[in-house]
C-alpha cells in the first residue's frame, strides 16, 4: 500500500507527521502524530489514528504510555483525519501543557 507522510510545523517546537495509506485512491489507514521538541528529543504527544479498526485518538505520556483513548464513534476516516489535523492546529499548545 503506497504511504504519504508529511510534516506540518505549527510552532519552532511542535509539529504534527501525517501518515496516510491507501490503495486504489481509497484511505486504508491513517496516523496523525503531535510531536513537541523538549531539549533536543522528539517527543509524542498525542495521536489519531484508524488503528483497531476504529478511528480515535490516544493521549501518550512523556515517557510514551497509553494514558487515555478516545474513540470517534460516528466519523468515517476521511472526517477523522480532517477532525485530526484541525484539532492539534487548534490546541496543540493545550495538549502540550497537559502532558507535562
Amino acid at each position: 500500500m503506497p504511504s504519504k507522510i508529511y510534516t506540518i510545523w505549527l510552532n519552532e517546537t511542535a509539529y504534527l507527521v501525517v501518515d496516510v495509506q491507501a490503495h486504489g485512491g481509497t484511505m486504508i489507514d491513517f496516523v496523525v502524530r503531535l510531536v513537541h521538541v523538549r531539549d533536543g528529543i522528539d517527543v509524542d504527544v498525542a495521536r489519531y489514528d484508524t488503528a483497531h479498526g476504529l478511528p480515535h485518538r490516544d493521549l501518550v505520556s512523556p515517557d510514551g504510555r497509553l494514558r487515555q483513548k478516545d474513540w470517534l464513534e460516528g466519523l468515517c476516516s476521511n472526517d477523522a483525519l480532517t477532525f485530526a489535523i484541525d484539532d492539534f492546529k487548534e490546541n496543540y499548545e493545550e495538549y502540550i501543557h497537559n502532558q507535562t
